[in-house]
């Protein structure tokens, strides 16, 4: 199967193996994903397992964001550590960027390096028209991560939001938007091989 990586500055993002059930399942039991994102708290193992079995399934590239999901685990290049994922999905009738990165490694500007990068690819290979972000409305380090990378805010409105109806923000990204702000420059290097994704890593 044709796999992709990108990389940006300090990031490898790749699509997900199954080496990545244990620290997947390490970060999702951090207080940052029990809050903001429920849905995706592993009981154990089997549970991360199963989550990222279904992960890898889903890459396909012959299919869009539109109909499956794209979600790269984010990996620190100079560690090759597992450090979170960002990802593209459908929303409604669009596509929605998704992501979250590691308590330890928050505030180094990685999720915003993920999201443009991931961002960037999805307009050069979907030839995507927009991309949405969704937020709590109280999720503001969320919410500064996305205007970084060039969303604007488009609407707030009550929507089931990880399994729960809540006030959220939607912000939505055009690719002029994100040519204005350098998201799309292609000075990150994509990567196309036709080995798994962690073959020439481990």
């Amino acid at each position: 199967m044709t796999m992709v990586s990108l990389e940006t500055r300090s990031l490898l993002l790749r699509p997900f193996a199954p080496s990545d059930v244990e620290p997947m399942l390490g970060m999702s039991q951090e207080d940052c994903a029990r809050k903001w994102l429920p849905s995706q708290v592993y009981r154990d193992e089997a549970h991360a397992a199963s989550a990222v079995d279904w992960l890898i399934r889903q890459f396909d590239l012959q299919m869009t964001p539109k109909t499956n999901a794209f979600v790269f685990g984010v990996e620190d290049k100079a560690t090759a550590r597992l450090i979170g994922h960002v990802g593209l999905s459908p929303l409604f009738d669009g596509v929605e960027v998704g992501f979250g990165i590691a308590t330890s490694e928050q505030g180094r500007g990685y999720a915003a390096e993920a999201v443009s990068r991931a961002c960037a690819w999805g307009f050069e290979r979907f030839s995507l028209s927009a991309i949405l972000g969704v937020t709590d409305e109280e999720n503001v380090a969320s919410q500064r991560v996305l205007r970084r990378c060039g969303f604007r805010r488009k609407e707030e409105k009550m929507m089931r939001l990880q399994g729960v109806e809540r006030s959220a923000i939607i912000f939505e990204l055009t690719e002029k938007n994100a040519q204005q702000t350098g998201c799309t420059e292609r000075r990150d290097r994509a990567a196309v091989d036709n080995r798994t994704s962690l073959a020439r890593r481990r």
